[in-house]
């Protein structure tokens, strides 16, 4: 093999995504089908225990008898839990047999959502490999466990599950798992029991096929069709864990290093549900900095960490306990850190606003922002990391029509805590309210490419409620419209959108009174929490017949852009023009001195723009007369 060519391989494991790679050039192609690169892929990709189970998972098209050769001479892990999961998948599945039990076990209507959904899934792991492969696995697996009565028909989880004392309560468990511990010790060392990976999960979004998608794992068999294995499992490899921290040095023996990454979460959970019981019994005692500091790295030496999405978690489920124990949880994070509040509670915000998070309470959002020297700013930050705004080109029309679904970047309600909080003329609301006009504008849009439906195809009627409702919310607020959001604006024809605009937005820009009576009604059924205002925001009223410098420079702005856009209007939408023609009537006739000086202004430029333009021509053809 050529020096280059092992270089190459070298390289080519520590692409991420190799298909880009690939596609430059046939050299690429080339390395790609090579076995040994293959093998040297999956290793730095997912370690030495799982990289056979992804190896299965990539399929047919992936998997070959050398790929295979190429792992094992490498000393990837070939556990007797892979050899039964891949006797229990392989082969096809009875549909029929599923569908009755999903039937059985659901309701209709759930059921119908389910089995279209299943429908759509991909190949079950392990069912279509080839009958060579298949063989293959089989037969290394004997050969390497060096066990000619391999319980192949077993199930290493679930007798895991009994050693480990999984059926009896946490008090009692210790004694039991300490007495079967040779037996567990033989498992992972000899039979090189192993969890399979966790299952990745999914980017999530108000769309139906993501509800449909955690219908259909909520309901899901064991072991699960697509491989991975379920949090129900791998709790019990973590609960497990916590009764006996060494089993983690037994898996790293056998070079199961990924074991901390795998379960990190689940473990560091649930030490603190361990020192923070759910209902405490009558004898319990409120640990304090040090006891929490001491357990949690007790785990920490042994490769678990304590990441921001594990400090965020606690606190969320401990949300209701703040008050009590959010300050001892915060004081054990720093030390461990080494890190102050603020920032803790910064990193946390981020992981506090995922998009899946609906703050029906805002225990945790207050509780963070208290804690947090620049709160706006945390807050800022946090809305940038999801992209919070306009996503899209928003001088593109195209690009939002394309757009399959545009849900809100993360909850409304967190957009409304936001508003409350600090009100509307807050650059954080500023950037809310950016995000929730494209989405209303993108619902508007697909409404009007099929108008027998009443949502969009693709959204959730929840996440509809949620997008009309809340900008509505903003509306009531007298959030202001900036000029930037004119092309969306633009594309509406629903009245409910653009009324507020023109109502109550542009009225308010002039020092004319509002159109349209506050609040708005809103007949989208949706809740929002109760707010605890924690800055006292007030707001500045100027008298509606004294316009500030500022607000006559911004009345200048949008009198030149309506009369332009009242001009060049073939693209608009008809309600919008009716609109338009209607304020910039209000404006014109109004015997306000600010306004007629606006007006004034505006003719003054215009004619001063003429002028300027006949000069420029007279000039011109006065000098091709005298070259002539």
């Amino acid at each position: 093999m050529q020096p280059l060519y092992e270089l190459n391989i070298q390289f080519f494991k520590f692409v991420d995504t190799p298909l880009p790679l690939i596609l430059t050039n046939r050299q690429w192609y080339t390395i790609s089908k090579d076995p040994h690169a293959r093998a040297e892929w999956l290793i730095n990709k997912y370690g030495r225990a799982h990289a056979l189970f992804h190896a299965v998972r990539l399929g047919n098209s992936f998997i070959t008898a050398e790929v295979i050769q190429a792992l094992l001479a490498r000393k990837v892990i070939l556990s007797r839990y892979f050899i039964q999961r891949l006797l229990m998948h392989f082969g096809n599945y009875d549909e029929k047999l599923i569908e009755l039990k999903i039937e059985h076990n659901v309701n209709q209507v759930d059921f119908d959502r389910i089995r279209a959904f299943q429908r759509k899934l991909q190949i079950p792991w392990a069912s279509n490999l080839s009958l060579p492969i298949f063989t293959k696995l089989i037969t290394e697996g004997y050969v390497i466990l060096n066990d000619q009565e391999l319980a192949t028909k077993g199930n290493d989880m679930e007798l895991f599950h009994f050693l480990s004392a999984g059926p009896l309560v946490i008090n009692f468990a210790p004694q039991k798992l300490l007495q079967n511990i040779n037996e567990i010790k033989d498992l992972i060392i000899n039979k090189k029991f192993i969890p399979f990976p966790p299952r990745p999960k999914p980017t999530y979004e108000d769309s139906v096929h993501y509800i449909q998608l955690m219908q259909a794992r909520a309901h899901e068999e064991y072991p699960p069709k697509d491989g991975y294995e379920n949090s129900r499992q791998l709790n019990v490899v973590a609960r497990a864990i916590l009764i006996h921290p060494d089993l983690v040095l037994m898996w790293k023996e056998i070079g199961y290093y990924e074991i901390c990454n795998d379960v990190n979460e689940l473990v560091m959970q649930g030490a603190l549900l361990i020192l923070f019981p759910p209902t405490p019994p009558n004898d319990w005692e409120c640990p304090g900095v040090r006891a929490i500091v001491i357990r949690l790295n007790q785990l920490i030496d042994l490769g678990f960490k304590l990441t921001d999405t594990v400090m965020e978690e606690a606190f969320h489920l401990f949300e209701h306990r703040l008050s009590e124990i959010g300050d001892i949880l915060m004081s054990a994070f720093q030390v461990i850190r080494k890190e102050s509040k603020s920032a803790i509670s910064t990193s946390c915000l981020i992981k506090a606003i995922k998009p899946e998070r609906s703050h029906k309470n805002t225990n945790l959002l207050e509780f963070l922002i208290d804690r947090i020297d620049q709160p706006e700013d945390a807050i800022e930050i946090a809305l940038n990391f999801y992209n919070v705004g306009f996503r899209l080109d928003v001088n593109d029309v195209n690009s939002i029509k394309s757009t399959k679904i545009r849900s809100l970047s993360v909850h409304s309600n967190l957009y409304y805590w936001i508003l409350k909080t600090y009100g509307p003329d807050s650059k954080n609301t500023r950037k809310c309210f950016e995000d929730i006009i494209e989405s209303r504008i993108w619902v508007d849009l697909k409404l009007q490419e099929s108008p027998d439906r009443d949502v969009p195809e693709h959204l959730t009627s929840c996440a509809f409620n949620s997008i009309c409702s809340i900008y509505l919310e903003f509306c009531n607020e007298k959030v202001p419209f900036k000029k930037d959001y004119l092309p969306y604006l633009q594309l509406a024809n629903n009245e409910e959108i653009i009324k507020p605009f023109f109502g109550i937005s542009l009225p308010k820009v002039f020092g004319l009174n509002p159109s349209i009576g506050l609040p708005l009604e809103i007949t989208y059924a949706y809740n929002r929490p109760e707010v605890r205002v924690i800055i006292n925001n007030k707001r500045k009223y100027n008298d509606m017949n004294d316009l500030a410098n500022q607000q006559k420079n911004e009345a200048k702005e949008w009198f030149k852009l309506l009369k332009k856009m009242n001009t060049d209007n073939s693209h608009i939408a008809q309600n919008f023009k009716n609109d338009l023609e209607e304020i910039l009537e209000k404006i014109t006739t109004s015997q306000d001195s600010e306004i007629q000086s606006i007006i004034n202004y505006e003719n003054n430029e215009n004619n001063e723009n003429d002028k300027v333009y006949v000069s420029e021509q007279f000039t011109a053809s006065s000098s091709k007369r005298i070259r002539q």
